[in-house]
């Protein structure tokens, strides 16, 4: 079977001096990988199970979801250096022409500023829980970073709290560190 003349340059197969590695997309990935493998080792702090009652415990959660990303980077950590990528539209650019220097800065202050807020919230979750800080994590990054009206963002905040809650406390019954809203801490005072 012939193909078309108009056929996409996706479905074709890519000319060899086309593909390349790019150092952004591979230190995206590898940030991917490490961001899994560190929540993947963190988890071990946790229990698997819970002990009293042997339900989920509060280790299960970040160690599955931090091998499955762990695994998933290392995959396009290993595509990236193999074939390099293609995507549609993408023309293999590292720099978009569209964007001034000053749109280019500002994306990568806020590519900066999310990445340290992702880290000061793992640094946060044993001091006030889970839920409080992911709150706040999301009340900042909408409010801050993305720069949406204060209301909107309180909104988006109060909604991640409250799905939060119903799926892991409710639904799954997931014991998420509390910090300092765990009662054992107030009881020994």
């Amino acid at each position: 079977m012939t193909r078309p003349a108009d056929a996409s340059p996706v479905t074709a197969a890519p000319d060899a001096s086309a593909l390349r590695r790019r150092r952004p997309v591979l230190t995206a990935h590898a940030v991917l990988a490490a961001t899994g493998a560190l929540f993947f080792l963190g988890s071990f702090a946790y229990p698997w199970t819970n002990p009293e009652d042997g339900t989920i415990g509060a280790g299960a959660l970040p160690r599955a979801a931090g091998l499955l990303l762990a695994l998933i980077g290392a995959a396009l950590i290993w595509q990236e250096t193999r074939t390099g990528s293609v995507l549609e539209g993408d023309g293999h650019v590292t720099e978009e022409a569209e964007h001034t220097p000053e749109e280019r800065r500002a994306i990568r202050r806020k590519l900066v500023v999310v990445t340290a807020v992702m880290a000061v919230t793992g640094l946060l979750i044993p001091v006030l829980g889970m839920l409080p800080t992911l709150t706040l994590m999301t009340l900042f990054l909408t409010a801050v970073v993305e720069r949406l009206r204060p209301l909107v963002s309180l909104a988006t905040a109060a909604g991640v709290l409250v799905v939060s809650y119903a799926l892991f406390i409710v639904v799954l019954r997931v014991p998420l560190p509390l910090g300092l809203f765990d009662p054992a801490v107030w009881s020994a005072l």
